[in-house]
């Protein structure tokens, strides 16, 4: 079963990746802390990021999971507000595969899971 760990804490997000994951047979964790994101790590596939959380340096995160060859090859999709350009740029710096707008990533979470299990 594939694996999707989620740096999430918006429960609306969290349902619909919980909800879009299950409907594809994928398992999904949500960390909550670095220390639990190193956790869920085995076998993961795909790493999703809130860029714009509060309770975690995402960018700090992103660049240190891009660096370590255990986690480098692990697709990492970030996600953030529309109007935050800045964030954009930097995380993508860091190394972000990709980085989606909230809508962008609400709307396409099904093809994103899909990808993913099949």
């Amino acid at each position: 079963m594939a694996k999707i760990t989620a740096i999430v804490k918006d429960l609306v997000f969290m349902t619909k990746i919980r909800n879009t994951a299950e409907y594809f047979g994928l398992s999904v964790a949500f960390a909550g802390s670095e220390g639990e994101v190193d956790h869920y790590l085995k076998d993961c596939e795909l790493i999703l990021v809130d860029l714009e959380n509060d309770f975690m340096d995402s960018l700090n995160l992103v660049e240190r999971l891009k660096r370590d060859k255990g986690t480098s090859s692990i697709k990492l999709i970030g996600y953030l507000s529309h109007v935050n350009t800045p964030l954009r740029v930097q995380a993508l710096t860091a190394g972000c595969d990709t980085v989606l707008s909230r809508f962008e990533f609400n709307s396409s979470i099904r093809e994103i899971m899909q990808a993913v299990c099949c």
